[in-house]
């Protein structure tokens, strides 16, 4: 007999019984105590809600702005960037310098601005003692950026972003690799869905949400299903929106006597040919029907732009080449952010599709229209039987001509105005600081100038507490500008109870043309889509409302049961890094019904929670029914789990170039094998894992252009970008389970 030294045998399992498990992830799901259905209702409340920092907030900020300020500061240190899109008004720049001065300790903090908000910024920071390196968003454009700065920046009115073909967004996105951002703004959607993970890509990866079951941010915002979890990565909270004035809103319609001077306008732009190409006639018509409906001299300032974009075309043709697109793209200014009229023109269209004939028919149209300017304009007179109220007004226009053609037409108003890097009171220019200043809350206000009218340049940003109405003299093109406008004066620091704000209705003709209203209407709708705004309670922010409401009582994290006409499970699942269990990585709550469907869904939820924190005292939970809803909730967990581990690539459909730096990153990784370099293959494999992961948008620029570089111009690179997050070691805890049924 063959003798076997204790000490080498393998181990033996020794029990009396051995039971059989579906899934070895089952054994690890420990369910918690029994407890009431309320505290155990409590602790799922308490899950749902977003992560705050314990760092204690600046002694300068409100207390409404606090939250915000916990919730930023622990998702810009958990996934390296978040935005914050509280409403406009609310203080947003003062949350943002108090992260800043978290996170950055004292150094200058690079901050990306409008151009007409750096002196705000400069102001309110000194006043708060934060050092801050400003840059507009027009250098950031050039290429232009701050220097010798570190740490987290803030991108502010980060929607001026959303476009990822831009020249600004690329010059932004390679700036900000592996430097944390905050990206701030109210309106985060503009045109579509995409705007917002266009932002969010500057400065988190798109795999950010991973351990939240969200693969892609890129393809959540494509597919038109935003996940509860973005509510990780974007801020909102409206609880300082009580503390702002209330808006009280009202319609101005045409008279019929608007409506004719429309239709003449109209008449005489329908005698221009304007151009052998559908989509460019569609978009020069469009201009000029806007600039009709804005003011007689802004239809002439458009007509007589159009005449010299005609000239230029001639003289293009005559020495044998084509305009670009940029010449029509400037014609068409005034169309602000109507996108949709430029996805209609092929790529190869330019200003050389223009109808050359309509230079003759301009010498008879502009005098006309310069006719009809010297009759009387009921919408002019509209104005001013609003402006004649004892209220101090911002008017709003579309049109630099239409703002000096107000100031020209009511100077016994002796109106205040600003368009651009220009401003005055009647005919007098003045500095744009000093006008503009005159209608923050606490300044003195010019002699007699009661009222002030612009143009979009003051919509974004600024403090113009004094007024107590704001009037849409145009309407904009999104719902976006409406809301920038609104904030300038229904923002914190209004000594108003509540503002006046005045929507001017376009003539039917020109609805017809354009659509405004409608456009406004259909895009309203987006932000809500998106999570955002008002509308958009549903997909994350009723978490916190759930919390505050049922998260009050004694929390147990245990097994409950609910006698109910329903028949399934809540279940509270979170996510913890083994070798940090104190961090939680991801927490989801969702009702899991008898058949094993998952439910997420906000009503539902809410509804199963609120009966559940109805019932105090303690069922009896059946033991067969908690192994069956465990045994269910198991391939669940297993799902999620396996979007961060076992999977070659993170992102479905990786572009080529990644590809190619993959397959290339794997030939280095098996010559450094075979050659037995220990450092460099740890490196590579690194390098390997990034490639393989999610990316920020600077992050896929950057290995775009190593695809076409060299090994070592390969590898150097890519040491300059954060490693992927090593998420081996994830345990799975359980934050309540609660059984409803008939027998429960």
């Amino acid at each position: 007999m063959h003798f076997v030294p204790w000490w080498t045998a393998p181990p033996a399992i020794v029990a009396e019984a051995l039971t059989a498990v579906p899934d070895p992830l089952f054994t690890a799901l420990r369910p918690g105590p029994p407890a009431s259905a309320a505290s155990v209702a409590a602790s799922l409340a308490r899950s749902l809600v977003p992560a705050e920092d314990d760092a204690p907030a600046p002694a300068w900020l409100l207390e409404a702005q606090q939250l915000s300020f916990r919730r930023v500061l622990a998702a810009v240190r958990r996934y390296h960037g978040a935005m914050l899109a509280d409403p406009v008004g609310s203080g947003k720049t003062y949350i943002a310098l108090a992260v800043a001065a978290t996170l950055n300790r004292g150094s200058p903090t690079a901050c990306l601005v409008p151009a007409t908000l750096l002196s705000q910024w400069e102001a309110v920071a000194k006043l708060m003692g934060v050092p801050l390196a400003l840059c507009s968003h027009q250098q950031a454009s050039r290429g232009r950026l701050p220097g010798g700065t570190r740490g987290m920046v803030i991108v502010d009115e980060s929607h001026h972003f959303r476009n990822q073909l831009t020249k600004r967004y690329a010059n932004v996105a390679s700036w900000l690799l592996s430097r944390p951002a905050l990206l701030v703004t109210a309106t985060p959607v503009v045109n579509r869905l995409s705007d917002l993970g266009n932002q969010l890509l500057l400065a988190v990866r798109d795999n950010a949400l991973a351990m939240d079951g969200i693969s892609s941010l890129r393809g959540l915002f494509a597919s038109g299903r935003p996940h509860p979890a973005v509510g990780q990565l974007v801020v909102e909270n409206d609880g300082a929106a009580d503390a702002r004035p209330r808006k009280v809103v009202r319609i101005s319609a045409p008279a019929s006597e608007e409506c004719i001077a429309l239709d003449a306008s109209a008449w005489l732009i329908d005698r221009l040919r304007l151009s052998r190409s559908e989509s460019v006639a569609t978009l020069v018509r469009g201009v000029l029907l806007r600039a009709a409906g804005s003011s007689p001299a802004a239809l002439i300032g458009s007509l007589q732009r159009y005449r010299r974009l005609l000239l230029h075309a001639r003289d293009a043709w005559r020495a044998g080449r084509a305009l670009e697109r940029s010449e029509l793209r400037r014609f068409s200014a005034e169309l602000g952010d109507q996108l949709v009229l430029w996805e209609l023109l092929p790529a190869a269209t330019g200003a050389s599709d223009l109808d050359l004939s309509d230079i003759d028919v301009l010498e008879e149209v502009i005098p006309a229209a310069r006719a009809a300017m010297e009759e009387e304009d009921a919408k002019l007179w509209r104005l001013r039987d609003i402006l004649e109220e004892d209220k101090s007004t911002l008017i709003f226009t579309a049109s630099r001509d239409t703002v000096r053609y107000i100031r020209g037409r009511l100077d016994g108003l002796n109106l205040a105005w600003c368009t651009g890097d220009r401003a005055g009171v009647g005919a007098a220019l003045l500095p744009r600081s000093a006008v503009l200043g005159w209608f923050r809350e606490g300044a003195s206000q010019a002699p007699g100038a009661r009222h002030l009218v612009v143009t979009d340049v003051a919509a974004e940003g600024l403090d113009l507490q004094r007024a107590a109405r704001v009037i849409h003299y145009d309407l904009p093109w999104t719902p976006m500008r409406l809301e920038q406008r609104e904030g300038r004066s229904v923002r914190l620091g209004s000594r108003h109870a509540e503002v006046e704000v005045v929507h001017f209705s376009p003539p039917p003709e020109l609805e017809r043309s354009l659509h405004l209203e409608a456009t406004l209407a259909r895009k309203a709708i987006l932000p809500a889509t998106a999570g955002v705004g008002p509308g958009g309670r549903h997909i994350w922010r009723w978490r916190a409302d759930v919390a505050k409401e049922l998260g009050s009582c004694d929390a147990v994290a245990g097994v409950a049961s609910v006698r109910s006409r329903h028949q399934g499970m809540l279940a509270g699942i979170a996510l913890y890094r083994s070798t940090d269990a104190a961090t939680c990585l991801s927490t989801a709550v969702g009702w899991l019904g008898p058949s094993g469907g998952w439910a997420e869904d906000a009503e539902i939820l809410t509804q199963r929670l609120r009966s559940a924190a109805a019932q105090s005292q303690h069922e009896v939970v059946p033991a067969d029914q908690l192994r069956m809803y465990l045994e269910l909730l198991t391939p669940l967990i297993r799902d999620r789990l396996a979007l961060t581990r076992g999977r070659r690539w993170v992102v479905p459909d990786p572009a080529p170039s990644l590809r190619a730096v993959a397959v290339r990153l794997s030939e280095l990784v098996r010559q450094a094998a075979r050659l037995r370099q220990e450092g460099s293959l740890l490196q590579l494999e690194q390098a390997l894992q990034f490639v393989a992961g999610g990316h920020t948008a600077g992050e896929e620029i950057l290995l775009e252009k190593l695809a076409e570089a060299d090994d070592l111009q390969l590898t150097n690179g890519l040491r300059q970008v954060l490693p992927q997050p090593d998420w081996d070691g994830i345990e799975v805890r359980l934050t309540g389970l609660i059984i409803f049924g008939p027998e429960a």
